[in-house]
């Protein structure tokens, strides 16, 4: 069996509200309302988070409302919806997802917010 420490799956009908936390992956087929930080988070198509949400990584396929930031790649599937402020080091959107709300770049050097630019 893979190891999966420090991986956390919230499934579809389950609703957290409260903070998570976790060094390693996250997914989310159910509802977060709260902060969520993670080093890897992937929201499925029934997943829905709604707070600040922290990662290295994050791949939408569902959705995230209210901030978003992503040190690293931020994927917008075609089902995406993230709405907010957004701030990420790459950013990809695939045709039919959707960002709406205010986007901010990271540098790669030092993950510092560089400049801000329209929804």
């Amino acid at each position: 069996m893979e190891n999966n420490v420090g991986t956390l799956m919230i499934g579809e009908g389950v609703t957290i509200t409260g903070n998570i936390e976790s060094d390693g992956i996250l997914y989310v087929y159910g509802n977060i309302n709260g902060e969520v930080t993670a080093k890897e988070i992937f929201v499925g198509e029934t997943g829905k988070i709604v707070g600040f949400v922290k990662a290295e990584l994050a791949d939408i396929k569902g959705e995230i409302q209210n901030s978003l930031d992503v040190k690293n790649n931020l994927i917008v599937r075609s089902t995406g919806i993230v709405t907010g402020d957004i701030n990420y080091e790459s950013l990809e959107i695939e045709r039919g997802g959707v960002i709406d709300g205010k986007l901010g770049k990271f540098s790669k050097k030092d993950n510092k917010k560089v400049a801000d630019t329209a929804s």
